[in-house]
C-alpha cells in the first residue's frame, strides 16, 4: 500500500477478495487482512469503516487478551475517537493505552499517549497544557532519531494555539530543514502555516514568501497531476489499441479456418450445392468485411477522443499559470484579505475545471457557470473595472451540449488584453444562438484598440490550441466548426469582437 494518501482499487479488491476466502475457510490468518483493510480506509480518512475492521482486527486476533495487542488495539481506537470528535471516548482509551504501555515498558507508545493527551487540551482550550505533551513526544523522538513531520507539525501549532508566535516560527522552519534529508516530503501545509503565523505578527514580507513558497510547491503539484493524467491516457490508448488488434487478428484468424473447412465440402457436392454455399460464404464474408471495417471506425473513434483530452488537457497548465500570476501579484500588492479572497475564488475555479475535464462535452449551463466563476476572478483582480453580460435567449442550455474549457480562453483575452490600462468601463458581452444545426457564439468587448487586441489574438497559444481542439472534434471530413476575429468599433472608437460557430450538440 505504500505511505501516501491514496490507495489503489486494485490493492483494496485485493484485500477484500482475501478476506471473503479467508472468511469462507476460517483462515487464522483473518485478524491481519481486517487490519489491511482497516488502514486502507484510514488512509483514505472514511473513518467509519476503519472503525468497523479495527474491532473486527482486535475480536479474532488469536492473541487479543495479551497487553501487547490490547494496547495497540487501545492505542489506535484513541486516534479514530479524536477523528470522529468523541472526546469521551478518546480520554477513556487512552488512559487504557497509557496504563498498558507503562506495564509492558512500551516508551513510544507512552510517548504517543502524550501526543493525544495534547489534542485533547487543545480541543479543551489548555492550550499550555497542550504544548507540554507535544514537547514530550518530540523530544522522545528527536533523541532516538525517529523524528516525523507530524510531530514538527503539532508542536508548531500548539506554539500558536497558545500565543508563542516565535516558537511556532522556529518548529515550522526546523520542519523545512528536516524535510531536505528526507526526500518527496510535501511542504504545502508547513508554508500555508508559516504564512498565517506570520500574518498573525503582521510580518508580511515574510507571509509572502511563505505564500509564494506554497503556491510554486502548489504549481508543481498540479502540473505532476497533468503529467500524469496525460501519460495515463495515452497508456489507455495504446493498451486499447493493441485489444482491438489482437481481437482482429483472432476473427480474421478464424473466418479463414472455417473457410477452409467448409472449402473442403465445396468439391464433393453438386453444383447446385457449390453455388449455394458459394453465395452463403460470399455473403457471410461481406459481412465480416463490414464488421471489421465498423471496428476500424470504433478504434479511430476512440484515438479522436483521446487526442482531444490531450488538447484539453494543455489549456490547464496555461490557464493555471495565468491565474497564479494574477494572485502573485496582489500578494505583492500587501492586501492579504484581497488574497486570501482571489485565493479561495482561484481554488474553486480550479476544482471545478478539473471536474469539468472529465468530460468530452458538457451541458451548455455548466460551461457558462465555469466562465461566470472565472470573470467573478478576474473582476476581483481588476477591481471591478468592467461588467459582462451573458445572452442565451430561448436556448435549452441543459440540452445543448458543447466541449468543456473551450471558451475561458477568448474571454481571457478579452480581459487581459482589452481592459488592460483603460480610463472607462470595460464590457464584455457573450451571446449564444441557436440556428437550426448551428450553435453562433459572440465575444465583444469595448476594450483596448483594434493593432493590440490583433496582436494579441494572433500570438495567443490557446487560440492555437482551440483550432487544434476545433479540427479534432468537427472538422476531418469537412469544415464544420470555426472562430472568426476581427475589430468591432461600437463606441469610444474601441472594440474587438469573435465569432465561433460550432455545429448544434444536443443530449
Amino acid at each position: 500500500m505504500g505511505n501516501g494518501r491514496v490507495v489503489n482499487s486494485e490493492t483494496v479488491t485485493g484485500i477484500l477478495h482475501a478476506i471473503r476466502k479467508a472468511e469462507k475457510h476460517r483462515s487464522i490468518f483473518l485478524y491481519r487482512l481486517y487490519d489491511l483493510l482497516a488502514k486502507s480506509y484510514y488512509t483514505q480518512r472514511n473513518i467509519g469503516p476503519c472503525i468497523e475492521y479495527t474491532n473486527l482486527y482486535f475480536a479474532h486476533h488469536p492473541l487479543r487478551y495479551s497487553p501487547i495487542i490490547r494496547q495497540r488495539y487501545f492505542d489506535i481506537s484513541c486516534m479514530l475517537a479524536f477523528s470522529t470528535g468523541k472526546k469521551e471516548a478518546m480520554r477513556r482509551y487512552l488512559d487504557s493505552a497509557r496504563t498498558l504501555a507503562q506495564d509492558i515498558g512500551d516508551s513510544l507508545a507512552l510517548m504517543r499517549t502524550y501526543d493525544y493527551e495534547s489534542q485533547i487540551s487543545s480541543s479543551e482550550g489548555q492550550f499550555g497544557k497542550a504544548v507540554e505533551n507535544s514537547r514530550l513526544l518530540f523530544n522522545y523522538l528527536k533523541s532516538h532519531d525517529i523524528l516525523q513531520m507530524y510531530a514538527f507539525n503539532n508542536l508548531a501549532t500548539s506554539f500558536e494555539y497558545n500565543g508563542q508566535m516565535d516558537s511556532a516560527i522556529h518548529y515550522y522552519k526546523e520542519a523545512i530543514t528536516w524535510s531536505r534529508q528526507h526526500p518527496n516530503t510535501d511542504l504545502l501545509w508547513v508554508y500555508e502555516s508559516l504564512a498565517e503565523v506570520y500574518q498573525k505578527e503582521r510580518d508580511y514580507k515574510n507571509a509572502t514568501w511563505a505564500l509564494d513558497s506554497s503556491i510554486r510547491i502548489f504549481g508543481r503539484n498540479v502540473d505532476n497531476a497533468q503529467a500524469e493524467k496525460i501519460e495515463e491516457l495515452r497508456t489507455q490508448f495504446q493498451t486499447e489499441k493493441k485489444d482491438q488488434s489482437i481481437a482482429s487478428l483472432q476473427a480474421t484468424g478464424r473466418l479463414n479456418r472455417k473457410i477452409i473447412s467448409q472449402q473442403r465440402w465445396f468439391f464433393a457436392g453438386g453444383l447446385v450445392i457449390t453455388s449455394m454455399i458459394g453465395l452463403y460464404l460470399y455473403n457471410r464474408y461481406r459481412r465480416k468485411l463490414l464488421q471489421e471495417r465498423n471496428e476500424k471506425l470504433l478504434i479511430e473513434n476512440k484515438k479522436l477522443r483521446l487526442e482531444q483530452r490531450v488538447l484539453q488537457l494543455q489549456l490547464n497548465p496555461h490557464f493555471v499559470y495565468n491565474s497564479i500570476a494574477n494572485l502573485q501579484g496582489l500578494i505583492c500588492s500587501g492586501d492579504k484579505r484581497e488574497a486570501a479572497a482571489y485565493l479561495r475564488a482561484f481554488s474553486h475555479v480550479m476544482r471545478s475545471t478539473l471536474e469539468l475535464n472529465r468530460e468530452d462535452v458538457i451541458p451548455l449551463k455548466e460551461e457558462i457557470e465555469a466562465l461566470e466563476n472565472y470573470i467573478h476572478l478576474q473582476q476581483m483582480r481588476f477591481k471591478e473595472a468592467f461588467e459582462y453580460i451573458i445572452e442565451t435567449g430561448d436556448i435549452a442550455m441543459e440540452a445543448v451540449l458543447i466541449p468543456p474549457m473551450l471558451l475561458q480562453p477568448f474571454v481571457e483575452n478579452a480581459i487581459e488584453h482589452g481592459f488592460r490600462n483603460i480610463d472607462y468601463k470595460g464590457n464584455l458581452r457573450l451571446s449564444f444562438i441557436q440556428k437550426e444545426d448551428q450553435l453562433h457564439i459572440s465575444i465583444y468587448n469595448n476594450g483596448t484598440g483594434v493593432e493590440k487586441a490583433g496582436t494579441s489574438l494572433k500570438k495567443s497559444l490557446s487560440q492555437s490550441i482551440i483550432k487544434e481542439r476545433l479540427d479534432t472534434l468537427f472538422n476531418q471530413e469537412k469544415r464544420l466548426a470555426y472562430f472568426e476575429a476581427r475589430p468591432e468599433i461600437m463606441e469610444n472608437g474601441k472594440g474587438y469582437l469573435v465569432n465561433l460557430y460550432l455545429p448544434l450538440l444536443q443530449s
